[in-house]
């Protein structure tokens, strides 16, 4: 590799070898931009399947290298592969996408031509395990807070909130040695975590006038198993999104007192949905019952998020959600 590379693609697994870390990287090797114009780091983040193993068996096929980072979470593991990236470009992505053959050729093309946008995020399209084909719930919920799905045909300036983690470019001359993730948010195995670790490093950049660009050629396909495609595990993903946005967009935490920890004007938004999620639940699915339970979860985890994330008041910031169809 040379020494002016001008792509780092990073990446976290954490036990990709049970799913489908195969495949991302069987499409890594696809790439048609020449191997000496970029680099793919790979963290294994204390993996207890065959991912080490498998990690090993690709650094002879592409220009790789493997960090180990025994820590648990996503965000760590990130960072651990920032510190030791080289590329003038940043990609962040995730262990379950395939690339198309131009992905990183078509990144550095559309950062070249649009040397004014700091961040480019591409398109992402679902590939899924099963199409649900008759399955409402597709007509029914936000696809990029829910698959990280970015499916817009049309390049140019965008809102930074519609660029997803697996496609996420940043030029790394503005990340410099402290713009990290911040490792109090992003996935964790086990329990209850907060969302959105690429959405406040995205929004963090633009706050600092980072112009953001949507580059509808730069294509990865996300894997999408059938298990995630049911109303429980949505509703589910709606309270790991409430947990996150108070440490994400804080400026939007009702002011005024607090009843354990949690604003009067939160108690009463939650126990509005909790009422309709109730009511609603033993009748027939629907969209408007889909949804009452929804926001009853997005509201229970938006009541833990404010413990843990904001229990001394507000903090400056900028709540932007996703409108619901």
């Amino acid at each position: 590799m040379t020494a002016n590379l001008k792509i780092s693609v990073i990446f976290s697994s954490f036990n990709g070898a049970s799913r489908r870390l195969q495949q991302m990287l069987d499409s890594m090797l696809g790439q048609n931009l020449p191997a000496d114009q970029w680099e793919l780091i790979a963290v294994n983040n204390n993996s207890e399947d065959e991912t080490q193993q498998l990690l090993d068996q690709y650094t002879e096929k592409l220009p790789m290298v493997v960090v180990n980072h025994a820590r648990p979470g996503k965000s760590g593991a990130m960072n651990a592969a920032l510190a030791i990236a080289r590329g003038a470009l940043i990609v962040f992505t995730d262990d379950d996408i395939e690339a198309d053959a131009s992905w990183l050729s078509s990144i550095a093309e559309c950062a070249e031509v649009n040397p004014d946008y700091g961040v480019v995020g591409g398109r992402i399209l679902p590939n899924w395990e099963h199409y649900p084909h008759g399955n409402p719930l597709l007509d029914w919920i936000p696809m990029g807070s829910t698959f990280a799905i970015a499916d817009q045909e049309s390049s140019g300036p965008c809102d930074p909130t519609k660029i997803w983690g697996p496609n996420t470019t940043v030029r790394r001359e503005l990340l410099g040695s402290t713009i990290r993730f911040r490792e109090d948010i992003g996935p964790l195995p086990g329990g209850l975590f907060a969302m959105g670790e690429d959405t406040e490093i995205v929004t963090r950049l633009s706050r600092n006038g980072v112009k953001t660009y949507r580059c509808a050629k730069a294509i990865v396909h996300h894997w999408i198993p059938a298990s995630s495609v049911t109303e429980a595990w949505v509703q589910k993903r709606g309270e790991r999104l409430g947990y996150g946005m108070p440490a994400l967009f804080a400026e939007d935490i009702p002011k005024g007192v607090r009843i354990g920890g949690v604003p009067l004007r939160t108690w009463i938004e939650s126990a509005n949905w909790a009422v309709r999620a109730a009511l609603l639940y033993p009748l027939p699915r629907s969209k408007k019952r889909f949804w009452a339970i929804w926001k009853y979860y997005y509201m229970r985890g938006y009541r833990a998020g404010l413990r843990r994330y904001a229990p001394a008041g507000n903090h400056s910031g900028r709540l932007v959600q996703e409108v619901v169809r």
